[in-house]
C-alpha cells in the first residue's frame, strides 16, 4: 500500500466566534458549579471494611 489519505484541511479563516466562546466557558462553568455542589452535598460513601461484619 503506497498511498494514503490526504487529510483535510479546514479553511485558514475558520475561526470559533467570540459569542459561541462565551457560550461555551458559561456552560462549562454551570457544570462545574452542579459538580461542585453535588460533591458536597452527597453523603461520603461507605468505606468497604464497614461493610463487612465484625467476629464478636
Amino acid at each position: 500500500m503506497k498511498q494514503q489519505l490526504t487529510l483535510l484541511e479546514p479553511p485558514p479563516d475558520w475561526r470559533i466566534d467570540e459569542r459561541t466562546k462565551e457560550i461555551g466557558r458559561r456552560g462549562l462553568a454551570q457544570a462545574r458549579a452542579a459538580l461542585q455542589r453535588h460533591s458536597s452535598a452527597a453523603p461520603p460513601a461507605p468505606s468497604p471494611s464497614d461493610d463487612i461484619p465484625r467476629a464478636a
